[in-house]
């Protein structure tokens, strides 16, 4: 458990480098139980079909592809859900933002080994439609397994989350440019099984490949500083919906339809 003088440190690190760590808020009972029930989502029928809406595709080692996150995973998984609403990580990060937080959404991500990380990005790019501020927005990633740069860890750009950083030419409204932040800047945090990262909307990141022996097990719920009720609600209705339009998620039907 945090405790309120340990919070204020971690709030202080927040608002000053973008992210913070959290420690002690999950039971080592409760982490194993996130884990078994990761094991067995990951083995529901049905979850590999290439036209399953609540699965995404990357490419592996081998060159195939293989669906890594799970988005949403709350409405088939009590246990998880129950892992994103925790009293203790609730309380935390009240303390950390400045005000209540409510779900905004959620997905689980298992990285394999030799799959590929996330270029550089910031979320808030993704959530601009919202129309809130960007320092009422953040991220956490809860670890089930240790976690640092070797197995694909995430890596912040420290301290450059005051604004969103424009594409490159080519693409000025796209991810931002890494040309633009300072490459010595770059933090790769080592984390521990339940370690907390909460990172700001705006803080640039990203990912390598996964280096290790074993897969790299998430869950990335996200959140909204606000009185809005059914925020989690409106957003995967607009995300289902965009998904269906742009046809997000669909790349290795595509693919094996090319091969006919």
């Amino acid at each position: 458990m945090t405790g309120a003088e340990d919070l204020a440190e971690k709030k202080e690190q927040y608002w000053k480098d973008g992210y913070t760590v959290l420690r002690g808020l999950y039971g080592p009972d409760e982490i194993e139980s996130f884990r078994k029930e990761c094991d067995r989502l990951w083995n529901l029928d049905g979850l590999d079909d290439d036209l399953n809406l609540r699965t995404e595709f990357r490419r592996g080692p081998d060159g195939q592809y293989a669906f890594d996150r799970l988005d949403p995973v709350l409405d088939i998984s009590p246990t998880l859900s129950e892992a994103a609403t925790h009293p203790e990580l609730m309380k935390a990060l009240a303390a950390v933002l400045g005000g209540s937080a409510e779900l905004l959404k959620c997905k689980l991500i298992r990285k394999e080994p030799g799959v590929n990380g996330y270029a550089a990005h910031q979320d808030f790019l993704y959530w601009k439609w919202l129309e809130t501020r960007p320092d009422l927005l953040c991220t956490v990633v809860v670890n089930l397994y240790p976690s640092d740069r070797r197995s694909g860890g995430i890596e912040f750009y420290r301290g450059s989350h005051q604004e969103l950083i424009p594409g490159p030419a080519e693409n000025p409204e796209g991810d931002c440019d890494t040309n633009r932040l300072d490459a010595a800047a770059v933090d790769a945090p080592a984390l521990d099984a339940g370690d907390v990262l909460v990172f700001h909307s705006l803080t640039p990141h990203f990912s390598t490949r996964n280096d290790s022996e074993l897969p790299r097990t998430v869950l990335l719920p996200s959140y909204c500083v606000t009185d809005e009720p059914g925020l989690y609600q409106k957003y995967y209705r607009r995300e289902i919906t965009r998904r269906c339009e742009e046809l997000v998620g669909f790349e290795r039907y595509f693919a094996r339809n090319e091969g006919l």
